[in-house]
């Protein structure tokens, strides 16, 4: 009966504690921010409670004590809650087609702020219009100005696929914030808030930089719960949702309070943003306490506009996460003229840190180790959303063809039927767009093997968002025998399929013999592509062979098949089901 109510819906903090909802006491981190500068910068993705933290730093600045009677802040620190005329601006603008529209709609924001607060504005320019602004609110109050701003990557991010707009767009918030910066002495305190850092370099340039405290583990827990906020916050509501869980089947009977948790964890926890510990998704804790249902909810909120543009133009290269190590430099300086699938992933929540490492450089003939990163999914209600529908819209995969594999696949798999697995295969490849391929424009075969890992690579992220959409389990690229095998694919009753795939490029070197007939000629080069792709058949196999790929899954007593696939190009598979040893000691096929 006492229990808080769930703050959803976006409620503002002084309704959340005026109605005595649940409440993250985050104003620790707030003071403590206040005390390390006065410009700071932080990108945490969608619904991660960005607004909210603005909004209670607004409500700190207008001087209410009693709203923050019960926080650390109100109860523990030194603050003075003096009042402060703060100025917040959500950039997210509708209907903005050209530069001017956003120009329009900062000068509107200005001059109503300036109606408010009965400065008189005769500026004409949005920059100049600020700092009048600043200058006229310090005179009248006798403090400095509080600016918060919201989505402040929005004018950017929402025309990313109009490189010139954007880049117009990001000039007019450099000039915006350069203001900032010329009229510091009038601003007691500046908090800029967004996903993406596109538009880095408007808030990131001249004198007074806006300090970064995105991957800065003091402040790691800013947004978010932390696993002690959710065992405190949610503690009277672990044993009813347990018990439900139960009756619905998705905790066994035996289950009890720390399964429950535990579950939790699996699903909704593991951002990282370099801090002692992890913290997890709000929006999906809120909304699987309301629900009891361990069910996606933050992916299903919608994908940030300008990943879905990204996606739709294809101007993004697939790569394992983690499989690759990204400098600071490219993850925390993402310009729009280098936008990589990895640094937007992670800026948009569907990927988070996995490891921070050292790699060596050179600067200045100096050999220095450079901060990096290495990404992974935070937790299962992400990784089965990025698998499942952000490769199978990167790559545009046919649902057709997606149903073909959930339904046919297995037994051919099971019957070790290569040529029904070649078609599905081969149906699959020329369904995804002809210039999605990386063999699409190529009229010369390429030796060079880097050009050749990275078709293999495109493929191998095809086929294994593939199998991924048609609902199978797989692991990529894990670690099995001597080396790992591109995918391990898990069947009922214990079958393990362990899949290596090679890659070729089409071989137009085939000479044409003087004299000799068309048909001759064609049939020559089809001998050549055959050949081709019965040596990437080899390969494959000799590799699943000398590296064991199949033994600890055979030590576990699995039954096993091993599959040696071969691409070339969009139109060309060729596959072949290898001999190994079963479980039991006797030959298998």
């Amino acid at each position: 009966m006492d229990m808080k109510a769930l703050p959803l819906g976006d409620p503002s903090f002084k309704k959340i504690i005026q109605r005595n909802q649940l409440y993250a006491d985050k104003t620790k981190y707030i003071h403590e921010m206040l005390n390390v500068s006065d410009c700071c910068f932080l990108s945490r993705p969608r619904r991660f409670g960005k607004t909210l933290l603005l909004k209670t730093i607004s409500e700190l600045f207008q001087g209410d004590r009693e709203l923050f009677k019960d926080l650390w802040i109100g109860a523990q620190s030194d603050f003075s809650f003096k009042r402060h005329p703060v100025l917040t601006f959500n950039m997210a603008y509708d209907k903005i087609s050209t530069q001017n529209d956003l120009i329009d709609r900062i000068e509107d924001d200005l001059k109503d702020m300036g109606i408010e607060h009965d400065v008189v504005i005769t500026k004409k320019s949005y920059g100049k219009i600020l700092e009048q602004l600043l200058k006229g609110l310090s005179k009248k109050y006798g403090v400095g100005a509080v600016i918060l701003v919201d989505e402040y990557d929005a004018p950017v991010t929402d025309h990313i696929t109009n490189r010139n707009l954007a880049l117009a767009c990001r000039d007019i918030l450099h000039d915006f914030y350069r203001a900032i910066k010329t009229s510091i002495d009038y601003v007691r305190f500046a908090f800029v808030t967004g996903i993406t850092r596109f538009a880095m370099t408007a808030v990131d340039s001249g004198a007074n930089n806006f300090l970064d405290i995105s991957l800065n583990g003091q402040f790691a827990g800013i947004c978010g719960f932390t696993r002690h906020e959710v065992d405190v916050l949610f503690e009277d509501r672990f044993e009813a949702t347990l018990e439900i869980l139960k009756a619905k089947g998705e905790l066994p009977p035996s289950a009890d309070v720390d399964d429950l948790k535990a579950k939790i964890l699996e699903w909704y926890d593991g951002y990282n943003w370099l801090g002692e510990e992890r913290v997890f998704n709000p929006y999906s804790i809120l909304k699987f306490f309301l629900e009891k249902h361990l069910g996606s909810y933050w992916p299903s909120t919608g994908r940030p506009s300008h990943l879905s543009a990204l996606i739709r133009d294809n101007q993004l290269d697939f790569h394992q996460p983690g499989l690759a190590v990204y400098p600071t430099q490219q993850v925390t300086k993402t310009e729009l003229s280098d936008v990589g699938v990895v640094p937007i992933l992670f800026h948009s929540g569907y990927l988070t840190v996995d490891k921070e490492i050292k790699i060596p450089r050179f600067a200045n003939n100096l050999l220095v180790m450079e901060d990096a990163y290495t990404f992974k999914t935070p937790n299962s209600e992400v990784d089965l959303y990025l698998k499942a529908d952000i490769f199978k819209d990167f790559f545009k995969l046919n649902n057709k063809f997606i149903s073909d594999l959930s339904k046919n696949l297995p037994a051919a798999l099971l019957q070790k039927d290569s040529k029904e697995v070649v078609r599905m295969f081969h149906d699959l490849l020329v369904s995804i767009s002809y210039h999605q391929h990386p063999t699409a424009n190529q009229e010369e075969q390429l030796d060079d093997p880097a050009e050749r890992a990275q078709a293999e690579k495109f493929y191998h992220a095809i086929l294994h968002a593939s199998l991924l959409s048609a609902g199978f389990f797989i692991l990529s690229e894990t670690s099995g025998g001597e080396g790992r095998p591109d995918i391990t694919l898990f069947l009922p009753n214990e079958v393990c399929v362990i899949i290596e795939m090679k890659y070729r490029y089409r071989d137009t070197t085939t000479k044409k013999v003087a004299g000799s007939a068309s048909g001759a000629r064609k049939l020559d080069k089809k001998k050549a592509k055959d050949k081709e792709l019965s040596a990437a058949l080899d390969f494959a196999e000799e590799q699943i062979r000398d590296r064991d790929y199949a033994g600890p899954y055979r030590a576990a007593k699995r039954e096993v098949i091993c599959l040696a696939v071969a691409i070339r190009g969009r139109t060309q598979v060729a596959a072949r089901f290898l001999v190994t040893e079963a479980t039991d000691g006797s030959s298998g096929s």
